[in-house]
């Protein structure tokens, strides 16, 4: 038996390695400014002022600009530094009580293997469901809950740096 996992877990993890996670989404790439996102994609600037806000709540005073398709998808475009490192994409409300996020796991599943974790958080009292593929590079992270079902796609190595730069702030 333990001869079948270990062959098992070695089969799944050579199929994600094999399958790297995007490097953004659309023409979005990790590390491109504002002006190179601007050059190829109509964005507005989010402002504290506006009815949504932005959808990642632990972020404090982010620079986030964002888009909305013709399918009513909002998609959110976060960055570090001057440099994109984080994308999300926000479906329409009317996805929500359907199998769109199953199918979407599964076209995911399809694309990039099994997910390395699936899981439920509490955020702000609401069940949160996550399903996330992480490579060495990305982080795809499909989430349902609060009325919303959306991925999050994060360029690792600049928010481990973000994360880093928050950690050497609070110690001082």
């Amino acid at each position: 038996m333990r001869t079948l996992l270990s062959v098992t877990f070695l089969a799944v993890t050579l199929v994600a390695a094999d399958t790297p996670l995007p490097g953004g989404f659309d023409q979005a790439r990790w590390g491109m400014t504002v002006a190179e996102l601007r050059a190829g994609t109509e964005v507005s600037r989010v402002e504290a002022t506006d009815e949504f806000g932005y959808a990642e709540h632990s972020e404090q005073d982010p620079e986030v600009y964002y888009r909305v398709t013709p399918r009513h998808e909002r998609i959110e475009y976060y960055f570090y530094r001057g440099r994109l490192y984080k994308i999300f994409v926000i479906y329409d409300r009317v996805y929500f009580h359907t199998n769109f996020y199953e199918d979407l796991v599964g076209e995911m599943k399809k694309s990039f293997g099994p997910p390395q974790k699936a899981y439920s958080e509490q955020i702000f009292g609401l069940t949160i469901q996550h399903t996330r593929w992480e490579d060495d590079k990305a982080i795809l992270d499909l989430r349902k809950g609060a009325g919303f079902i959306y991925q999050v796609r994060i360029d690792k190595a600049a928010q481990l740096e973000k994360e880093r730069a928050g950690a050497r702030k609070k110690s001082i």
